[in-house]
């Protein structure tokens, strides 16, 4: 006899007796677990050994990349609509199921749920989603082929015979069926960042709550979430560590070595090594050389690959710039009257901060010129002091030869009409926060300190700046965060803050008047170093 109680050996050999191998390279072949899924299987389907009660109400899957997570939810979704996945019975000797698994004396036996309603979430509108997609093909393959009946499968809905359903959802129409999911999938739960996919989240584990009888739970499928996005995984990874997840949610994650300790990085055999310990047996099918090359790719950040292909979390890469490398650059003389500059301005109204930073154009030191922060404990009428910050824009404008004045317009586009006006455009120029125009300052301003910590003895730094504490806190902050939405992967990002109380205002302001300067000089504007004021401001 076994020494644990589960319905998941009888679940595998349905699996494997009725399914076959969903869309991909694979497709049409017969399905044959391999022993890590095996055991997943049989751990989420264990049951009380004295009532037969479901054990698990959550069971989360961590993998990495291409491991076939959404092809074995898909798996358990055709199981949890027509296979042995509630008990019924304890099995007497010689019991045999109707596909041919032969049960072992006293084994429980299992039945399909009653009436079952079950639930493949997708994260986009329009978008069945990789779990559904599996689901469709597989039932489709089996209905046809004789294996099973009694189910009808569409691309947009699955009924099956005798009551129940299988749905993909997305957030707008989650919670519109009235709870009565007997199981339900939420697929890659690291890319649930947005608000809506949050709600649909807590509101579908709310409707598994309301069929006791059903004995309903959830499987959740995901990769190492990006540190800081506040996605469902990585609320879920803090609240293991918190020791808040309770008995009765698994949490099986596989991860491979860490890259900075176990093993050396650079190589290659070594870094397959180490991808074979975290992809685990599907690493016999898995292209490791065609991994290897992607991770060395130029365009793919460590943090990236660290996160999507070993599973870890890896947080380095995903800052903006580190303090460690911040505090390493240049200290830089004062700026003095009169200096050519270029300034970067990032502004709000009431709940975040508007912050000046001024570039000087022959060096590329780097100044605090303002900061306007919400005060702690502020009343909720509190906002952004406007006439401070026009008077030292004033002041900027006047004290020095500034040739670019590049800033976020949102909240001020009346004033930059009036500083336009008043100094000219140039060098006063509205920059939207467009996705190409943020990934270019973010990136240039990386560059540039890039370039001054590995630059050769005696080649004069090209950026700088004077230690402000402030502005190394906004630096601190800011992290990467990818643009052009789910999936995408294209190199470019912007800025994002590492909380939603960190400020970052200084660290984006600092991006535009190096950008700032970057087509200033590209423009010829940089020649004079120093103008005579117009005004002295003490």
């Amino acid at each position: 006899m076994r020494e644990a109680v589960s319905l998941g050996w009888q679940v595998v050999d349905w699996i494997e007796t009725i399914l076959r191998h969903g869309p991909g390279d694979v497709q049409g072949e017969p399905i044959e677990l391999d022993q890590e899924l095996y055991n997943a299987t049989v751990r989420a389907y264990q049951v009380d050994p004295e009532t037969g009660r479901r054990l698990v109400r959550r069971y989360i899957f961590s993998r990495p990349k291409g491991r076939a997570k959404s092809e074995w939810a898909g798996m358990l979704v055709c199981a949890e609509a027509l296979g042995p996945v509630r008990f019924d019975h304890w099995a007497k000797k010689g019991e045999t199921s109707w596909w041919g698994y032969e049960y072992e004396e006293g084994e429980p036996v299992g039945r399909p749920p009653r009436f079952p309603f079950i639930r493949c979430l997708a994260t986009e509108e329009g978008q069945a989603g990789n779990t559904y997609d599996n689901v469709y093909w597989m039932l489709l393959d089996a209905v046809e082929n004789g294996r099973i009946s009694g189910v009808d499968p569409g691309l947009t809905r699955t009924l099956i015979h005798g009551g129940g359903e299988i749905v993909p959802s997305t957030a707008s129409n989650a919670s519109k069926d009235g709870g009565k999911e007997t199981f339900a999938v939420f697929d890659e739960t690291h890319l649930y960042v947005l608000p809506e996919l949050r709600g649909m989240h807590a509101t579908v584990r709310r409707n598994l709550r309301k069929r006791k009888a059903a004995e309903p739970w959830s499987l959740e499928t995901t990769t190492m979430f990006e540190a800081g996005a506040e996605s469902v995984a990585e609320t879920t990874f803090r609240a293991l560590e918190q020791g808040k997840l309770g008995p009765d949610v698994v949490f099986d994650h596989r991860e491979g070595p860490d890259p900075d300790t176990d093993f050396d990085w650079d190589s290659d055999e070594e870094l397959k090594a180490a991808l074979r310990v975290a992809y685990g047996p599907f690493a016999d099918v898995m292209d490791l050389d065609g991994i290897v090359a992607e991770i060395r790719d130029p365009e793919t950040l460590k943090s990236d690959a660290v996160r999507y292909f070993l599973n870890r979390r890896y947080a380095t890469d995903l800052d903006f710039i580190k303090l460690s490398d911040w505090d390493e650059l240049p200290r830089a003389e004062p700026l003095q009257v009169g200096d050519t500059v270029c300034v970067g301005f990032d502004g709000s109204l009431a709940r975040d901060a508007t912050g000046i930073v001024i570039v000087r154009g022959h060096d590329g030191a780097t100044f605090k010129g303002g900061l306007w922060e919400r005060p702690a404990g502020a009343s909720a009428g509190w906002s952004v002091p406007r006439a401070e910050v026009r008077d030292r824009v004033a002041e900027i404008m006047e004290t020095y030869r500034v040739v670019r004045f590049y800033g976020d317009t949102k909240y001020w586009e009346s004033d930059f009409d009036e500083w336009a006006d008043r100094w000219g455009s140039p060098p006063v120029v509205e920059m939207p926060q467009s996705g190409r125009r943020l990934w270019e300052a973010a990136s240039r301003m990386e560059t540039l300190v890039r370039a001054t910590l590995t630059r050769k003895e005696g080649e004069p730094p090209q950026i700088s700046h004077d230690g402000d504490e402030d502005l190394r806190r906004h630096i601190g902050n800011a992290r990467r965060e990818r643009l052009g939405g789910r999936g995408a992967d294209d190199g470019r990002y912007k800025l994002a803050k590492k909380g939603p109380t960190r400020r970052i205002d200084l660290a984006v302001a600092a991006t535009l008047a190096h950008q700032a300067r970057g087509d200033a000089m590209a423009a010829g504007e940089l020649k004079a170093k120093r103008k005579e004021p117009l005004a002295v401001w003490i």
